[in-house]
């Protein structure tokens, strides 16, 4: 698009109570301020000024009037002066009235869209779009606030505008409301057509472990997505029941109340200690007593909070698939959808702490280049079993390029043996990691470099070789002792960890240069922007078409 067609563009704006929601915290404190002062408080002010009581009641009303009247004013201007426009290459923002604010976002940076739905915001319908950029979390650009149904329409068209589909009228979000309602209800019998579904659907087929829900169609039934198809309906891969939510925040929760109790009683059995060495004829039984209420009331208070914490931001945890990305939704009070479009995701890691490996639960988390390393987003399955591990691999990761992922994928997490195809740390290194030393390796397929590491807390990172920045082979202290080298693969910050500790110099530089290799060819081949591009499609129509026969041939 020219410049002189951006500019004809017309600016928009959000809602015109957005101001009040985004400062109401400092009304509060307004309010709290002119209610907290007590009746004596007021008859010293009147008598201070030498005022009636009717008269001074009638000037505090005023001074509340003036005050909301010009806050009033001040968020008439701020919203006056906040808009935003979408082009076909980018969103705009301009906002502020004495320091102004200029943001530019590039939809080809885009990573991913949320939709987040506070507390107060959804009292009056509203709704916050938060748009990650490949730059990092701060250069997030935030539409605060907008209605609901404009917000979802708003991020159709900017997913629908990033994907390169512009040329297809089948997917323009501003398609006939009644025929897109159809298409929502018409029958989703089967997994979802997505792109990356067909990779995996080995998965189920040759599958030694029972699973016994689909993560993709029958191949012989399966249609082969062509370049220009039919819009896909959103299609639910799965939602977590709200026992297994409540179950696993009430073990996370006793778990960090635990060790937060523990760290208070050894703090405070510390300064118990000086106080009975600055007093030898204070008793020590009422100091232990008080020790011990501390340890149980901390323990109960963090274990509470975590627990309520995480119910409220997993509950009605549901993950759908659709042509504009995995879409995750949860929430109880302050409800939040989070959307990343197709080759977004740099790493995947599959985790199992020591209590969830008692139910059976794993957890996964990716790094998305626009969240970084706190972000709650980055969690695409808080809690589930190895059959939900399965489904949403079948979405977030390329094809493994091998016969059985689901079978490498269930032994690197359940066991540990010297034949299971990833490499160990040596038994001349094995002092500096004495537990997990025969866990902690790597092995790699034609598309993903697996690393295993942890004993208690067992976790998988998978790291598509495109999505490698940057490879590094060095020495630690630990590695000058022991003979071997470490490793480090950079991706862009996030909660999965890839580097490869205390192994052995010739696998890891063997590694390196391969992994360099293999990741240039890989990122022009696959790193592309726009997933729903003509060139696109077709590498996905290729994928499939091999898949199916690949899948056909083993059957």
């Amino acid at each position: 698009m020219t410049e002189q067609q951006t500019q004809h563009i017309p600016w928009r704006r959000v809602h015109p109570i957005s101001p009040f929601i985004k400062s109401w915290s400092a009304l509060l404190v307004f309010v709290y301020i002119i209610t907290s002062l007590s009746v004596q408080t007021l008859r010293d002010i009147v008598n201070s000024v030498d005022m009636g009581t009717g008269q001074a009641l009638l000037v505090l009303l005023g001074i509340v009037i003036a005050i909301l009247v010009v806050a009033a004013i001040l968020y008439a201007i701020s919203w006056r002066f906040y808009q935003f426009r979408i082009t076909s290459d980018a969103v705009e923002l301009h906002a502020g009235v004495i320091f102004r604010q200029r943001r530019y976002m590039r939809l080809d940076r885009l990573q991913a869209v949320d939709i987040v739905r506070p507390f107060f915001a959804r009292i009056f319908g509203l709704s916050k779009l938060s748009l990650h950029a490949a730059d990092g979390s701060e250069t997030t650009l935030t539409l605060e606030y907008l209605k609901e149904a404009e917000a979802e329409q708003l991020r159709r068209e900017i997913l629908y505008l990033a994907s390169g589909a512009q040329d297809d009228p089948a997917l323009d979000p501003a398609v006939d409301p009644a025929g897109e309602q159809a298409i929502l209800q018409a029958p989703t019998h089967g997994a979802p057509r997505y792109p990356y579904a067909d990779y995996l659907r080995q998965y189920v087929q040759h599958n030694p472990h029972g699973l016994n829900e689909d993560v993709a169609p029958d191949p012989s039934t399966a249609p082969i997505p062509t370049p220009q198809h039919p819009k896909t309906p959103p299609r639910e891969l799965l939602t977590i029941p709200f026992g297994r939510v409540v179950g696993s925040a009430f073990v996370t929760g006793l778990g960090t109340g635990l060790i937060s109790g523990l760290w208070a009683a050894i703090f405070g059995g510390f300064f118990v200690w000086l106080g009975l060495q600055s007093d030898p004829t204070a008793d020590a039984v009422p100091f232990a007593l008080v020790g011990a209420i501390g340890f149980l009331a901390v323990t109960i208070v963090v274990a509470a909070i975590t627990a309520f914490s995480q119910v409220n931001s997993n509950f009605n945890f549901t993950a759908r698939t659709s042509d504009s990305g995995v879409r995750l939704t949860s929430g109880m009070l302050s409800t939040s959808s989070h959307t990343i479009p197709p080759g977004r995701i740099q790493a995947i890691q599959i985790s199992q702490s020591l209590a969830y490996r008692i139910f059976g639960w794993y957890r996964i988390q990716v790094t998305v280049a626009g969240y970084g390393l706190t972000d709650s987003s980055t969690t695409v399955l808080p809690v589930g079993k190895f059959n939900d591990v399965i489904i949403m691999m079948s979405v977030l990761a390329p094809d493994p390029g091998v016969y059985n992922a689901n079978d490498l994928i269930y032994r690197a997490m359940k066991y540990t043996s010297d034949d299971d195809g990833f490499t160990h740390v040596p038994s001349r290194a094995r002092f500096w990691q004495p537990v997990a030393g025969r866990r902690h390796g790597y092995t790699t397929t034609p598309t993903l470099l697996l690393i295993r590491y942890a004993k208690l807390r067992r976790i998988l990172a998978m790291i598509p070789h495109e999505r490698i920045q940057q490879s590094t082979v060095y020495q630690s202290l630990s590695d000058k002792f022991s003979g071997t080298v470490s490793a480090r693969f950079t991706t862009p910050p996030g909660p999965v960890r890839v580097d490869i500790k205390n192994h052995e110099p010739h696998e890891l530089i063997q590694l390196f240069f391969e992994e360099s290799q293999i990741a240039a060819h890989a990122r022009r081949i696959s790193d592309k922007n726009e997933w729903m591009a003509e060139d696109e499609l077709e590498n996905f129509a290729k994928a499939a078409q091999k898949a199916q026969a690949t899948g056909g041939n083993r059957a």
